[in-house]
């Protein structure tokens, strides 16, 4: 449990840090009483989580479950000051009810699954799926999902670093955790192994799929973090589906295979998890560089800050492609452990089916994720600016060195992997020499004397063949802007694709119930004498119905 606890907490501490630094520079030029208020919510947060790490050491059952709810109630009145921090938006007083909605809803899960527990007579079964929907609510599972697009967003960027990249893989602690005290391991894994299966793969093919065509950098990187939640849930499925048919397997004589799989699949959870932690972190602390320096997390009005912000560009670019688990950076590690257990398992026939799953879904995901991590990054920073960039300029020393700070553990990570390309480097730059280099010269412009930056592709454009294929899930709307001129002087094409599970789904649920409670405000008349009428009458109720 310690080193369980250590894999969590250190996230914590690292990306809390450099968030904290990163915004000595993100604040700047607000006043001392607003940055007041949001390290007193920052550190509240980050003590909140740090408790409940430590409340599962307290030994007492009921002490423990108590301490850890308070914790992570805590955690989430202190974190939804952050979600509503940045304004007085419409938008951001929406995304801050959605959130605490969000975070009440999971606790009374968690209640009840503890009150559950102390009550022989209810299903283990029963506690552990309000364990699932309680955590579930934290992690992201679709289709609790909808407060992570919404609160990144509108969340200043250092505390959806930390939201992003610590926050959210405490619901697996937590779940993990008490499912442990509250059930039997045996009797809950088949049910623990095919829920994440199950929610890890709607998780990791949703939450990319509806990241694709967002063109605000920080919504994009909220649906990945589903994405990458739902990618750990496949390694931790994938472990416990070993504890479903492990008696077996050992009378069959793979005991091995039974070890060796469940070995690299949790490895592979694990380091993902400090993997996400490290890029995601990074890769929002970056987009708050950009949105401080240009005012827009827009990425199709963007372009070209590569030349203006060279350092937030690269480690950006590095912290995108890591998480896009391309290699040889750190997250191509822990996807290609979960990858060699499916495919062991498949080589020994055994899971068979939850390893063909895990496969298909993973190779899908991967895909996916490298076309939209190399949307947001060319769009961003590379090609021509789509604006005036006269007065940008690279960020802060403090928050380059925050982005640094968690870039520097990736590093460590990076190591053997250049120990390996350095060889191949020496060899090809002086052994094999180009020889003489050739003189630069323009490419042909198509007719064109003066090409603009309105004539290159912006990322909405990119992606759109690729989210084209998919518009039967996404869902996409268009809005043209024409003229229908023989010769217009100007045309627009624009899309917008809305999260379906809340438009589709919770948004109906809300009305609905809202118009529901709309009726008991006829009980709001303002007469007291109504008031007393009501009293007496549900006096005189309570008399009866104990009276037969």
């Amino acid at each position: 449990m310690i080193a369980i606890a250590i894999l969590f907490l250190v996230p914590i501490l690292l990306v809390g840090s450099a968030a904290l630094i990163h915004a000595t520079g993100y604040l700047h030029g607000d006043g001392k009483k607003r940055q007041g208020w949001f390290y007193f919510y920052m550190i509240g947060t980050l003590v909140s989580m740090c408790a409940v790490v430590g409340s599962t050491f307290l030994g007492d059952k009921v002490m423990t479950m108590l301490a850890f709810i308070l914790a992570w109630e805590s955690m989430g009145l202190f974190s939804s000051g952050l979600v509503g921090f940045e304004s007085e938006s419409k938008e951001s007083k929406k995304a801050t009810w959605i959130y605490l909605l969000s975070c009440h809803a999971g606790a009374v899960f968690l209640i009840l699954a503890g009150a559950f527990s102390f009550r022989p007579e209810v299903s283990q079964v029963v506690i552990f799926f309000l364990l699932l929907c309680g955590f579930g609510l934290k992690i992201g599972f679709p289709p609790f999902h909808v407060w992570l697009p919404e609160a990144h967003p509108a969340a200043p960027a250092p505390a959806s670093a930390v939201m992003s990249g610590a926050m959210i893989p405490l619901g697996f602690f937590g779940l993990v955790f008490w499912t442990g005290v509250t059930c039997e391991t045996k009797v809950i894994a088949p049910y623990f192994a095919w829920s994440m299966l199950i929610l890890g793969s709607l998780a990791a093919l949703g939450g990319i799929l509806f990241a694709l065509p967002q063109r605000n950098i920080k919504k994009l990187l909220a649906f990945s973090s589903v994405e990458n939640m739902g990618v750990i849930a496949l390694g931790l499925g994938l472990a416990a589906f070993t504890y479903t048919q492990g008696d077996l397997l050992t009378l069959d004589g793979k005991a091995s295979v039974v070890d060796g799989i469940f070995t690299l699949a949790a490895l592979g959870a694990a380091l993902h998890i400090v993997n996400h932690a490290f890029l995601k972190g990074g890769l929002f602390l970056g987009a708050g560089s950009v949105l401080r320096m240009t005012g827009t997390l827009d990425a199709d009005k963007l372009g070209g800050l590569m030349k203006k912000m060279p350092w937030t560009g690269t480690l950006f670019t590095l912290n995108a492609f890591g998480l896009a688990a391309l290699p040889p950076l750190p997250a191509f590690l822990s996807e290609l452990c979960i990858y060699i257990a499916a495919i062991y398992a498949l080589s020994q026939g055994v899971l068979v089916i939850p390893a063909a799953i895990i496969l298909i879904v993973m190779s899908l995901t991967g895909g996916i994720a490298a076309a939209t991590y190399a949307k947001i990054v060319s769009a961003t920073f590379l090609g021509e600016a789509r604006g005036d960039q006269s007065e940008i300029k690279e960020t802060p020393k403090s928050m380059i060195a925050a982005q640094l700070i968690l870039f520097i553990p990736v590093a460590i990570m990076l190591i053997p992997a250049l120990l390996m390309i350095a060889p191949l480097w020496l060899f090809r730059r002086f052994l094999c020499p180009r020889g003489n280099t050739k003189p630069r010269q323009l490419t042909w412009d198509c007719g064109y004397e003066a090409p603009t930056a309105r004539m290159a592709w912006t990322g909405t454009a990119f992606s759109q063949p690729l989210a084209d294929t998919f518009k039967a899930v996404l869902r996409p709307r268009t809005h043209v802007k024409s003229t229908k001129d023989i010769f217009p002087k100007e045309e627009a094409i624009a899309t917008e694709t809305d999260d379906i599970v809340l438009a589709r789904g919770w948004n109906p649920v809300f009305h609905l119930s809202a118009r529901a409670m709309q009726l008991f405000h006829l009980f709001q008349s303002g007469s007291l004498h109504f008031y007393v009428l009501v009293m007496i009458l549900a006096i005189a109720a309570l008399l009866i119905w104990g009276a037969f």
